[in-house]
């Protein structure tokens, strides 16, 4: 086979899945911290909803998640008013719900939606 034959096709091809490549790195680099801080946080509320309920009264509750909230540096999405906590005689219910903005790619926001609402027996 001649050189001259070679049409470099090959090489435009390369570029664009190195770009799109490129892309879905970028992508993932901005959205995955999103979903991890997300699971993390229904973690935390799932733990803090099983406090005793006699030494953890609904406020010392928000209280917690608020400090674990801050300590995450989610105190940007998530305010004190948005956490909504029942305490029954045998069940504690913690519901939230709020929205993050990331940047899937550059100029190209997206505004995720999470709600949580996590009942779990009370521990005595």
């Amino acid at each position: 086979m001649s050189v001259s034959s070679q049409k470099g096709e090959a090489r435009l091809s390369t570029f664009i899945w190195l770009v799109f490549f490129a892309a879905l790195v970028y992508a993932g680099w901005n959205v995955v911290p999103v979903y991890i801080d997300n699971f993390a946080l229904k973690d935390k509320m799932n733990e803090i909803a099983r406090a005793p309920k006699w030494s953890n009264p609904d406020d010392k509750i928000v209280d917690n998640l608020m400090r674990y909230v801050r300590e995450n540096r989610l105190d940007g999405y998530i305010q004190r008013p948005q956490i909504k906590v029942s305490t029954l005689e045998t069940s504690r219910r913690i519901s939230l719900a709020y929205q993050r903005t990331a940047n899937i790619l550059p100029g190209f926001p997206h505004t995720f939606q999470f709600s949580h609402q996590v009942d779990q027996p009370l521990v005595y």
